[in-house]
């Protein structure tokens, strides 16, 4: 008889992997019925496995191997639909697709009955109640879906619903977004207890994600749930391929392995970032970028930009754009939200022109995904501006040295906002607000009104927060004729619609007249309006017009950058705008080898080694010698390089996401080190510490690792910590807030350094206005004129 080969029978054993032959063929195959599968089913905190084959007692999670499937048989089989019938299931279908959840609840009932839906319809259903519910952030809308989602539930346990995988890992996500954390998990308990037609890696994924945000488990529990999810669908090796120190096959292709579970891998990263074990949830994003380099999902990237400091959200998010992965609008927004918050905690002027450039980088990077240049965060760049000097108390200005910066600063924003448009950006509402804040709070007359007058000339609709700003910079100005102009417009805008005046005007006509001293005007005003305002809302403005104006903090310590270095600063950030500019107007991305981005807020941040070094360490462990050669090509048939959309071959952009990872585990082990501080001076104090406080680091010092230390150096970031240390391990079961709690940052001038206590979610979305066929006629202004 023909011997069969080793190679021939690894490559049928792994064909993904045959190097894993050697190891898996001294391992004698095991008898199936013989075999005791265990899945982690409890939550008590005690992490308990239960095992197939016993009796079921109780509450207890067991079914027999190989016996009677606890799962119910469906009590409806599809048949042939009738006419009838096939016109509401095309009706149903559409409303799946455009989200028309309410429709999608008057067929149901109708089409369950008739039996015409099938598991793929399962899936549509859960898919529009997911994404309509996590979009849905009226708490009382989305209590009112609520009892539909579980009657869905009710449905796939009775089995009177075909199950789909993917159902059971949106319904986890609406319990999650429900913050319905008991019931999700009582869905679980039931769920891991079928056969595989409903439960999959998926499913266990989405249910550790559910548990981890819900505080149910403890994170060894959740990590006893990882394994089990493993190892119960043994078919695509997941074990090997999701372990830390697994081999790709090819490291210049990108992986072909089907069925690995990268929804169970994100569900035990984000238990892992709760829970704050930083060295294995960077290690899960690094398995990730191993295996997937260009296509890591931007969930991934989302959770290092939420949960941890700004240095390291601020990296993931370069790590996604370098490597082409496309990212939401809402990604950028949350991202410049915490590096805005961290421009006004830094007391350098020159670290807040070090994160006003990382801004624009981080902008250019993002459009070299193939994104397009929002509004909005054009809007939130130019706000930048508007925080490099510290404001001066109201009524005053600037003087001195501080003047002649002033006038440097409106000039560069206004003339970056020029360039832009001249490149053909779409002019739309927010860079417009933004430059009138500018003028406001750099005391710029000139500037407020060239803007407003742009804003005319561009038929450009303020809104409400436009409007208030232009309140707010004319208050600011004493502007008394832009304050009546502006606020006539808020009070016409309430009396079409029929409603009374918010109070977030109210507060800024109040504010406004006070800085203004037209406190006369804003007393008739009030007179007048008493249709339009409560008597809460009275109560309060009536005690603000009164009010002192708060004393800014002393700017003893700023440090000021000289006004040559001003300057240079400016020009280099045109420069990269240059960049930007580009981009839009070819509307294609740029040559990256031409013109890189950087990928930490210094771009002087120093690596841990050489690159020559770090790519003998990255070989050492990124390749086995046990592992054949990747096949050579037929003859006249090269195998051309794979890029990414970047255009980066794969083997490098593998290298530079190790080495990047690398860093950033550099970078949490100092901000841990610095966290561990504040925790042990707040327990030395007696008080509590709110939150997670950001330790604003902005500069790291040069720690260059030699060629002989470095191989330890980086065994000893990527060796998961054994023990917890206790102050850590105390906020392990933190539940993660998803709203801003506190855009001020704070300082603790007992801790010496200044500290960051703000959060800012990407749960939100915004919608980003359409653009328009008008451009506005944006004008020289004359900024020496300031009065």
């Amino acid at each position: 008889m023909h011997k069969i080969s080793r190679a021939s029978l690894a490559a049928l054993v792994c064909p993904s992997a045959p190097f894993l032959a050697p190891r898996l063929l001294r391992v004698p195959a095991a008898v199936p019925s013989l075999q005791c599968a265990s899945y982690a089913s409890e939550s008590n905190g005690k992490g308990l496995i239960r095992k197939f084959g016993g009796e079921r007692k109780g509450k207890g999670l067991v079914r027999k191997l190989g016996g009677e499937r606890k799962g119910k048989q469906f009590s409806k089989t599809l048949r042939e639909p009738s006419d009838e019938t096939a016109r509401l299931l095309k009706q149903f279908h559409q409303a799946c697709e455009i989200r028309n959840v309410q429709h999608v609840m008057d067929l149901y009932p109708t089409l369950l009955a008739a039996g015409a839906l099938n598991s793929y319809d399962t899936r549509r259903i859960t898919q529009a109640l997911h994404v309509r519910i996590r979009n849905e952030y009226v708490e009382s809308k989305r209590a009112a879906l609520f009892p539909f989602v579980q009657h869905i539930a009710a449905d796939l346990r009775s089995g009177a619903l075909e199950p789909h995988h993917f159902a059971f890992v949106h319904l986890f996500g609406i319990y999650k977004d429900c913050k319905r954390f008991d019931d999700g998990h009582d869905f679980w308990q039931w769920l891991v207890q079928q056969d595989e037609r409903y439960v999959s890696q998926a499913a266990y994924g989405a249910a550790i994600e559910l548990m981890a945000y819900g505080g149910i488990m403890s994170l060894p529990d959740l990590e006893n749930l990882y394994v089990d999810g493993l190892k119960r669908f043994p078919g695509t090796f997941a074990e090997y391929h999701l372990s830390p120190d697994a081999i790709v096959p090819d490291r210049t292709q990108p992986t072909v392995v089907a069925g690995i579970p990268t929804i169970l891998l994100q569900g035990i990263l984000t238990a892992r970032i709760l829970a704050r074990d930083w060295k294995k949830a960077y290690l899960a994003l690094d398995t990730a970028l191993r295996l997937y380099p260009t296509q890591t999902p931007p969930r991934y990237f989302e959770l290092f930009m939420t949960e941890r400091p700004i240095s390291e959200a601020y990296t993931a998010f370069m790590v996604a754009c370098r490597a082409g992965v496309s990212l939401r609008p809402t990604h950028v927004t949350a991202l410049m939200s915490k590096m805005r918050a961290a421009i006004s905690a830094s007391p350098s002027m020159a670290d807040r022109m070090l994160l006003v450039h990382a801004i624009a980088n981080a902008l250019y990077a993002y459009l070299e995904t193939g994104a397009q240049l929002e509004s909005i965060h054009v809007g939130s760049f130019i706000h930048t501006f508007e925080q490099l000097l510290p404001e001066p108390i109201a009524g005053e200005d600037y003087m001195g040295d501080a003047a002649a910066m002033r006038t440097i600063i409106v000039a560069a924003a206004h003339d970056i906002l020029s360039a832009l448009i001249q490149a053909g950006m779409s002019p739309q509402t927010h860079p417009f607000e933004a430059l009138i804040s500018v003028s406001g709070k750099l005391r710029v007359p000139a500037l407020l009104s060239t803007t407003l007058q742009d804003v005319t000339t561009a038929g450009i609709e303020l809104g409400p927060i436009g409007t208030r700003s232009a309140i707010t910079s004319a208050g600011l100005l004493a502007n008394k004729d832009l304050i009546e102009q502006y606020w006539s417009r808020l009070v016409s805008a309430a009396e079409t619609e029929g409603a009374q005046i918010p109070f977030l005007d109210w507060i800024t006509f109040t504010k406004a007249c006070r800085r203004a001293d037209h406190a006369d005007y804003f007393r008739v005003q009030l007179s007048k309006l008493q249709h339009a305002i409560t008597s809460s809302i009275e109560s309060h403005v009536l005690q603000q017009i009164d009010m002192a104006e708060t004393v800014p903090a002393s700017q003893e310590s700023f440090e000021y950058m000289s006004i040559e270095e001003l300057t240079s600063n400016m020009e280099t950030l045109k420069a990269q705008m240059k960049n930007i500019e580009a981009v839009v107007m070819s509307g294609q991305p740029l040559d990256l080898r031409a013109t890189p981005f950087y990928m930490h807020i210094d771009p002087d941040h120093p690596s841990l080694g050489s690159t020559d070094d770090l790519r003998k360490v990255y070989d050492k462990l990124t390749t086995d010698l046990h592992q054949p050669p990747p096949a050579p090509p037929a003859e006249g048939s090269p195998i051309p390089v794979a890029l990414s959309p970047t255009g980066i071959p794969l083997d490098e952009l593998r290298f530079q996401n190790w080495v990047t990872v690398i860093e950033m585990m550099d970078d949490a082990e100092s901000y841990e080190s610095d966290f561990n501080l504040a925790l042990n001076a707040a327990i030395k104090a007696g008080l509590p510490l709110k939150g997670a406080p950001e330790v604003l680091r902005l500069r790291k010092d040069e720690t260059k690792t030699s060629a002989a230390q470095l191989p330890e150096r980086i065994r000893e970031l990527r060796t998961p910590d054994i023990f917890r240390k206790i102050g850590l391990q105390a906020l392990s079961t933190r539940k993660p807030t998803r709203s801003v709690t506190d855009r001020q940052p704070k300082r603790e001038e007992s801790l010496g350094t200044p500290r960051l206590t703000y959060y800012v979610g990407l749960e939100s979305d915004h919608g980003a206005p359409h653009a328009t066929k008008k451009r506005p006629l944006v004008r020289k202004i004359n900024f020496s004129d300031e009065k």
